[in-house]
């Protein structure tokens, strides 16, 4: 079967949750706008339910659904019930620790200690939520001290109350990380699923171990599409990821050094400027590394040299990190202590016959006078070698 992108399928890339009366004309208005402008993909409630009912299901699926979710703290942000109670389901998103929601915080024109404590104005909402909504107040007291301890966009301080600035800075930030996306993979592919589940490196997600998994396989038999597969599949339950293309290919052109360089920069999300030597970069790699679950595919190496640069050690990495290797030496993965290592098979007749037609005839079955000529190309291609029944 033909593969598609497989990667949680976020819904929408922001959901914000505010309290309308304060800044949904100002603030709001213009952060959306910028949003748009951009190409950042935001859930917006523009029917104005009613505040202070129980939150819909739709509303609760939007978060759910939604990669970066952004509270916005105004100045009677706690008044609302509504907001509370899109607070409490941000948070709960973010503890699951299954896809990769990530929260962010904007206090605009209130300080993270008003939020804490809940003094000023929001002391004041929760002596009426008291009455009001008496069994929910622990709760939502307690979500509001642990969103003001995560980190946060502050109006007066990043931009001395310049909204126009301000905004501008979250989209980036925003767009930035979204550019951490899926691979392309490539068109026409088959029998990708099949291997992706075969090896269901799902079940490692949420191990404290650091799994180094490899794949082997001759030239040209698929080993790069599967581990950008497993990469789209994958990287969304990580904290920082990078998939390091033809590694061999890089390191006999540019030197290992490059190799380094191009894999810190990834993690950092910086230009950290070309490492020096392979010591120097090695040392810059494991302080990225250290403190971080990530995922790291190194594609296609061929000398344990780039094994011990690259991923030298389990110890460098932080508890639940997955290193993938690619690689046509089985060998070199078994001396280098890989955990697992999967053997790439040739496609069967059914997926042989299937990958040629497409390349030949951009459908999966050729017309009536071609069946029989097709069979016999396939049956010729002796192995069912991907490569050689695309060329």
């Amino acid at each position: 079967m033909a593969t598609t992108s497989i990667h949680h399928r976020w819904s929408y890339n922001v959901f914000v949750s505010f309290r309308g009366e304060d800044i949904r004309k100002s603030f709001i208005d213009h952060l959306f706008k910028d949003f748009k402008q951009k190409g950042i993909y935001a859930f917006r409630d523009d029917k104005e339910l009613p505040r202070g009912e129980e939150i819909s299901s739709q509303l609760y699926k939007a978060i759910e659904e939604s990669r970066f979710l952004i509270v916005i703290f105004s100045k009677y942000y706690a008044s609302s019930s509504w907001c509370l109670r899109e607070l409490v389901k941000i948070l709960d998103c973010k503890q699951m620790g299954k896809a990769k929601h990530e929260v962010q915080i904007i206090y605009y024109d209130v300080k993270p200690d008003l939020v804490r404590k809940q003094t000023g104005t929001y002391a004041e909402a929760f002596a009426k939520h008291e009455i009001l909504n008496k069994t929910e107040v622990a709760k939502w007291k307690e979500a509001l001290s642990s969103a003001a301890n995560l980190s946060g966009w502050d109006l007066q301080d990043m931009a001395n109350g310049y909204e126009s600035k301000f905004i501008d800075s979250i989209s980036k930030e925003i767009l930035v990380k979204l550019c951490n996306s899926p691979l392309h993979v490539g068109e026409n592919l088959v029998g990708i699923d099949a291997r992706v589940n075969q090896m269901n490196l799902i079940r490692l997600i949420g191990e404290v171990k650091v799994n180094m998994i490899g794949i082997c396989g001759i030239g040209g038999i698929g080993k790069t599409t599967l581990a950008k597969a497993i990469y789209n599949m994958l990287y969304i339950y990580f904290e920082e990821c990078s998939f390091c293309e033809n590694v061999q290919g890089t390191a006999k052109r540019h030197g290992l050094t490059q190799v380094l360089t191009q894999l810190i920069d990834d993690i950092m999300k910086t230009r950290v400027g070309l490492v020096s030597n392979v010591s120097q970069g090695i040392t810059i790699l494991k302080q990225a590394i250290a403190s971080k679950q990530t995922l790291l595919v190194l594609d296609d190496v061929d000398h344990s040299d780039q094994l011990e640069a690259l991923a030298g050690s389990p110890n460098w990495f932080f508890p639940g990190s997955m290193i993938i290797f690619t690689t046509k030496d089985k060998q070199l993965l078994t001396s280098h202590m890989v955990d697992e290592i999967y053997d790439m098979v040739f496609l069967n007749d059914d997926e042989a016959f299937e990958l040629f037609n497409l390349h030949a005839f951009g459908e999966k079955n050729p017309a009536e006078d071609f069946k029989e000529l097709a069979d016999e190309v396939v049956q010729y291609v002796q192995g069912h070698h991907p490569l050689a029944l695309k060329v």
